[in-house]
């Protein structure tokens, strides 16, 4: 009677698993093959008779050190021919002498008319039946032996270089506290931004940005992703060489927008009464409130109150001209919070169509 070995070698991280079937009851070989370091750890090498058999689909199972194996790449070895099963869904390899029926998906299988139990199910992947091999092999008639040998996988590539990338961080104040919440671009100093390159302050006001390419740059609050302040822009800087940049504080100022009278409207006074509502500023100790003829810096009124409004009884406002209302908040300090002029580039403004 001729005895056949069988091997199985896989690779799993550092070590292979081996799985050897012989006729025969004589003590299995030990056989070392080489694995490629970039062999996965579901790659299986399988040998017969100690000779690399070419097996399309071979891998571990994920429990029970098992090995499952392509029931087509039986048929190509010499383990019998494949054929349909009794009944749909199932398929049979048939040997010389025993009849093996597996179904998808199952725990059962056919020995020629004796339902037998897998140690592992049935497996449909990619359209391919997986088997477990130990049960293929006892049923055939073939001792199997599992194993598992130790294997060294030496590099002698040097591992790459970490790329350098630079790194710029900063932060927002707002009233010298740490503004949370903004929005802030990288841009260069055409204010053109740089892609991806965005960063939303955290609870103390500060952004980060990272992989920044070399270059020179700066931070920018725009208006357009944060409504409620005015643009803000950092000092340029000029970052290479994996280097880190920590620009200076960016200082907000709150958009403070009319409510009476609206901007270009045309109002009447009565006995040279007129009243003025502006929006709060957070944080504002003062505000200081003027009117001037429109295009001129002179003023005709002016007024500091604590609250965000004013009421003001003046001859000064004359009928037929337009004037410009400006309104400036600080706080205890001193220090501009928030105002009205350069608000998207529209003062507020309204004209006075007659005096009662």
């Amino acid at each position: 009677m001729k005895y056949t070995k069988f091997v199985l070698l896989l690779s799993i991280l550092m070590a292979v698993c081996v799985s050897t079937i012989a006729f025969a009851q004589s003590q299995p070989s030990v056989q070392v093959s080489p694995v490629s370091a970039s062999a996965s750890a579901s790659q299986v090498l399988v040998l017969i008779d100690g000779k690399l058999v070419e097996a399309t689909s071979v891998e571990m199972a994920p429990r029970g050190q098992q090995v499952l194996v392509w029931l087509r790449d039986l048929e190509k070895i010499g383990w019998g021919s494949i054929q349909p099963g009794p009944a749909p869904g199932q398929t049979t390899l048939k040997g010389k002498t025993v009849s093996l029926t597996f179904t998808k998906g199952q725990s059962l299988a056919m020995v020629n008319s004796l339902a037998v139990q897998l140690p592992i199910n049935c497996d449909l992947r990619g359209g391919k039946l997986m088997v477990p091999l130990a049960f293929v092999a006892k049923s055939l008639g073939y001792s199997y032996d599992f194993s598992v040998k130790p294997v060294v996988t030496i590099s002698t590539t040097p591992p790459p270089v970490p790329a350098m990338t630079n790194s710029i961080r900063g932060q927002v104040l707002y009233s010298n506290s740490g503004a949370r919440g903004i929005k802030v671009s990288l841009v260069d100093p055409e204010y053109r931004p740089v892609k991806g390159a965005v960063s939303v302050t955290d609870a103390d006001g500060n952004y980060f940005f990272t992989a920044v390419p070399d270059g020179e740059y700066m931070a920018y609050v725009w208006v357009g992703d944060n409504p409620s302040y005015f643009n803000r822009v950092s000092e340029k800087t000029t970052i290479t060489g994996g280097k880190s940049v920590i620009l200076q504080p960016i200082q907000l100022g709150r958009i403070i927008a009319p409510i009476r009278p609206q901007a270009n409207e045309v109002i009447i006074l009565k006995k040279g009464r007129i009243s003025f509502v502006w929006t709060q500023c957070e944080g504002a100790a003062i505000y200081h409130l003027t009117v001037s003829p429109h295009g001129s810096t002179d003023p005709v009124l002016t007024v500091n109150t604590s609250k965000p409004s004013a009421e003001i009884v003046t001859k000064k406002l004359i009928a037929g001209e337009e004037y410009d209302v400006d309104v400036q908040a600080e706080n205890e300090a001193g220090a501009f919070l928030g105002g009205t002029i350069g608000s998207g580039g529209k003062p507020w403004t309204f004209t006075v169509k007659k005096v009662l």
